[in-house]
């Protein structure tokens, strides 16, 4: 099972610079390792001769993807571009680093001026000074016109931050897309529970983060993702966008930086099925790959007796239940299904 819209995550390093408590990597714990792009390019290619029809966006990422040298980033770029036509490439980095006119260059020419970055509240910076940096970085990024993804995880910190002084600070920075994200049980995360909210609190989040888009007309401020991918099930009836899509394994592929291949980012140091050894038409059929997509495709059996379900259609298959209550957003769901249907003015 292979689509033709193919995301690959191209782990420069297992490595970082920070120490995040909620990352699903190892943080400054990872290995200290780089990856090799010619040998990565040329199984990504190899993946376009076993389906010519398929598309490509090329996510550099880690770790912290900076760590390794930028001509490695170059070499891998100037080794798939012209075997995939239209691909688009992008990073994930963290922004607490200098950006050197190497750097600047690179995501100027190679990442068309588009990056994503990521903010959390207190497990992120270790000091003012790695948050100052941060946001200098943004507005000096910004200022050379770039358009900037910011992903900020759901944890405990966050929810006990109200939803509109989030949207206002993210406002105030600038940026222009915002993905909120949930934790999942992977890498730092599983060792460090209390970064956890409960579902119930999440739910009850993002429901007031709704009340307080329309409070305040936020809708317009920044793309609300997460948010979007909620409201566009009920304003052009499309179910499947951003995690609800059931979908990913079939689609994307992660390759860490030691070689092995994996599906989901989140579980690809744990859970990888294959190497950079293997024929891409070999792993595309394995049996592990297919079992980890058959596992994304089953629903827990209590989705079915839920109202919600013809909207939620299951939600992310890396998210845990607690008890009965489910970490897909039901109350805001449950809202939406009421205002629609002229329940509340």
């Amino acid at each position: 099972m292979l689509l033709d819209d193919l995301m690959f995550y191209i782990k420069t390093t297992e490595t970082c610079n920070l120490n995040c408590a909620h990352c699903f990597t190892s943080g400054k714990n990872g290995k200290k390792i780089y990856f090799q792009p010619e040998k990565v390019a040329k199984w990504v290619n190899g993946v376009k001769d076993y389906q010519p029809s398929a598309t490509a966006h090329f996510e550099y990422h880690g770790g912290e993807p900076f760590l390794a040298p930028v001509s490695d980033m170059w070499r891998f770029y100037d080794l798939t571009k012209d075997k995939w036509p239209g691909a688009t490439y992008g990073i994930t980095t963290n922004l607490v680093h200098k950006l050197t006119d190497e750097k600047l260059e690179f995501m100027d020419i190679v990442l068309n001026k588009r990056i994503g970055t990521s903010w959390d509240p207190n497990i992120r910076f270790e000091n003012d000074k790695q948050e100052k940096l941060f946001e200098d970085n943004i507005a000096l990024l910004l200022d050379r016109g770039y358009t900037i993804k910011l992903f900020v995880s759901l944890t405990r910190d966050t929810v006990a931050i109200e939803p509109i002084d989030l949207m206002r600070y993210l406002k105030k920075l600038g940026v222009q897309e915002v993905a909120i994200e949930r934790v999942t049980s992977n890498g730092y995360a599983k060792k460090n529970l209390f970064v956890f909210p409960t579902n119930l609190e999440m739910q009850q989040w993002f429901l007031k983060m709704h009340h307080q888009i329309k409070e305040y007309d936020a809708r317009h401020w920044f793309d609300n993702e997460f948010m979007e991918s909620v409201y566009t099930k009920f304003e052009n009836g499309f179910n499947k966008a951003g995690t609800f899509c059931r979908d990913c394994e079939q689609k994307l592929f992660t390759i860490n930086a030691d070689g092995s291949i994996a599906g989901c980012p989140n579980a690809a140091p744990e859970e990888y099925y294959a190497t950079l050894d293997d024929d891409p038409a070999t792993v595309i059929k394995s049996q592990k790959r297919c079992g980890i997509i058959m596992s994304e495709l089953q629903r827990d059996p209590r989705c079915f007796d839920c109202n919600m379900y013809k909207y939620c259609t299951g939600d992310c298959h890396q998210l845990e239940w607690e008890e009965n209550i489910c970490p897909a957003p039901k109350l805001l769901l449950q809202e939406l299904d009421r205002e629609i249907n002229g329940y509340i003015k």
